[in-house]
């Protein structure tokens, strides 16, 4: 009777919820008794008259009907405009709008929503009068492209204001803080949002005035903030669930004021510059399902030591990254975030576990961790540039979840065979690249169980033969073979097949090439022969150096392709080559580099290398 009940309270919540958000939204919307105001329709008039609308997306705004234009929303009785969404919609061929925003909006008097997110407005201000829209609650400008400084106007308003990973030029910044003071936070962008991120703060300070008790979600990612020591006033926000502070220049300790968030789900710190070892009470904040404390970049952290046994505490993380501090050791206690538990929220439905684990740039030593043959919902695992050892385990073939695998640049020996991939259905990715002691065995006649996108096994050993099997990988975009001990000729299936990138260098492969069908084809020292293949119009950056082709390079090059030519990198430098260079580099404007030294090349440059951007001979 009581899981019934459990099961009941759901559903029920959810119909009344729904049932009192009709009756407030049933107001608003579209009505033939609704007649749209002459002040407010000649307000919308002035401000589409500022608006650069290439794909005419305003052309219902005509005739005197304004509650029916695209985008207005109005109360069904009065006619007030209340709504007012303009987001840009990138699934529909469409443009972005753009020019100026009219302070003719003032005169939209009960005017609750205003969204202009996803256009590009050029780096325009904001623009001060949003402050004086007394009764709008709503206000998106995120990734419109808007620039400057947040005007302090804004202190009014419940409002979501954030920069673009779109408009990367595009800055909003912010000179102080204080303006948020009068926010009424509780119903910050209507969800408890406070979205500050690509806003160039290189402070942020205890706002003495701000209740921020009901903070749900702080993003202060990608700004300047320096001093660890700043966020002492973290510590009253105990309801928040989402902190990310990722990609500023945080030197110091973690905060200790983050030690009351007991409600945090999501953390993200990657990419600052935190040293020393990692406080206990970050693993005993249990609610945690996302952890991010890695680096990617030049700015990183440098978390050191060994990880906490209490790290097996976060039973709930289902996304771990550490990567690239310098931890030595992880416990087994790690393993606990594997384990099969019960979600708190039900009896019937099992919780996620562990599902992505990065501990790549690391410094951890001995062998493979076998406790993670135990982890069976693991999708990533990157255990790349560490210094471990010894054989694979037996283990990994357990993962039958994950998609992508990284083991590369440690000092794994031995054997890989089929019995380690057999189970791994779901794999993507592999790379198990400068592991100059592992041998990959497997049968000429075996078939993998997945289907590959990228798979690197350079300088792990392969050879004599080239993989046969690799002729079943159906979907393979990325193939780096180099320094892999292979030998003799290449199979002919293989130059029909079309990669985006292909490394098979310094190899000892002979034969010709008949035919080039990938985009960036890095085929340099080994032992190929003549004749030199034509350059197709889809290759950008080919390399053939150091090989054995003989002759001119007409044939390659004077070939006029029917499609412009995409190369921008060529190298056959280091071959037997003869004769003039040719006089047909018209056909390759985009070229910005070129080598060709050691190749015996003879002769005037000819007027047409005035084509290329740049080359070196």
């Amino acid at each position: 009777m009581e899981l019934y009940m459990r099961g009941l309270v759901v559903p029920l919540l959810y119909f009344l919820i729904n049932t009192i958000a009709m009756k407030f939204d049933c107001c608003i919307g579209y009505s033939p008794k609704a007649l749209c105001r002459e002040e407010e329709r000649e307000a919308l008039w002035s401000f589409k008259k500022g608006i650069h609308d290439p794909s005419d997306r305003l052309s219902s705004w005509i005739g005197e009907e304004c509650c029916n234009w695209k985008g207005v929303f109005c109360h069904n009785t009065s006619g007030h405009v209340l709504r007012f969404n303009l987001r840009f919609d990138f699934d529909k061929n469409v443009s972005a709008l753009g020019g100026e925003i009219s302070s003719s909006l003032l005169h939209l008097k009960h005017h609750r929503y205003l969204d202009l997110s996803c256009n590009d407005f050029g780096s325009i201000n904001i623009p001060k009068f949003f402050g004086s829209l007394s009764n709008l609650r709503y206000l998106n400008l995120s990734d419109a492209g808007f620039g400057g400084v947040i005007p302090q106007q804004l202190g009014n308003l419940s409002l979501d204001i954030g920069n673009s990973y779109n408009h990367p030029i595009k800055s909003l910044n912010v000179e102080d803080l204080e303006w948020i003071s009068g926010l009424p936070i509780e119903y910050l962008d209507m969800t408890n949002v406070l979205l500050l991120s690509y806003c160039v703060l290189s402070a942020i300070d205890p706002l003495p005035h701000a209740n921020f008790s009901s903070l749900l979600i702080l993003d202060l990612s990608r700004n300047y903030l320096i001093s660890s020591s700043s966020f002492a006033w973290f510590a009253d926000l105990s309801s928040l669930t989402t902190l990310d502070l990722a990609s500023n220049q945080i030197h110091g300790q973690i905060p200790s004021g983050l030690s009351n968030m007991t409600s945090l789900r999501f953390l993200d710190l990657s990419n600052n510059y935190f040293v020393g070892s990692f406080p206990h009470w970050l693993f005993h904040i249990t609610t945690l399902e996302y952890l991010d404390l890695g680096s990617r970049g030049f700015v990183h952290n440098m978390f050191e030591g060994k990880l906490p046994n209490d790290v097996g505490n976060l039973t709930s993380v289902t996304y771990l990254d550490l990567s690239y501090n310098a931890l030595e050791e992880v416990p087994r206690s790690l393993g606990n975030l594997c384990s099969f538990q019960l979600n708190n929220f039900s009896y019937y439905r099992p919780r996620k576990s562990l599902q992505f684990l990065s501990l790549r740039g690391n410094q951890l030593s001995g062998s493979f961790p076998d406790f993670l043959g135990e982890c069976r919902s693991l999708e990533y695992l990157d255990l790349g540039t560490n210094r471990l050892s010894g054989h694979l385990p037996n283990e990994l073939g357990r993962l039958k979840s994950l998609s992508s695998l990284s083991i590369d640049t440690n000092l794994f020996s031995g054997i890989v065979s089929e019995k380690h991939l057999t189970n791994l259905t779901s794999l993507e990715e592999l790379d198990a690249s400068s592991n100059l002691l592992l041998t990959l065995q497997v049968s000429s006649s075996w078939t993998p169980p997945f289907q590959l996108r990228r798979l690197d096994l350079g300088s792990c050993l392969l050879g004599p033969q080239f993989p046969a099997w690799l002729q079943t990988q159906k979907y393979l975009d990325f193939l780096y073979m180099p320094n892999a001990g292979i030998s003799g000729v290449i199979p002919a299936w293989f130059w029909t097949r079309s990669y985006a990138t292909i490394d098979l260098s310094n190899n000892q492969i002979i034969g010709s090439i008949p035919s080039l069908h990938s985009s960036n084809m890095f085929l340099g020292s080994n032992k190929f022969t003549d004749p030199l293949p034509q350059i197709p119009s889809g290759v950008i950056r080919l390399d053939l150096s150091n090989n054995l082709f003989r002759g001119s390079l007409s044939p390659m090059l004077c070939q006029r392709n029917k499609k412009e030519n995409l190369l921008v990198y060529l190298d056959v430098s280091g071959n037997l080559l003869s004769g003039e260079l040719p006089n047909c580099w018209m056909y390759w404007r985009g070229l910005t580099r070129l080598k060709l030294d050691n190749s015996n090349l003879m002769g005037c440059i000819p007027s047409s290398m005035g084509s290329c951007s740049f080359f070196e001979k």
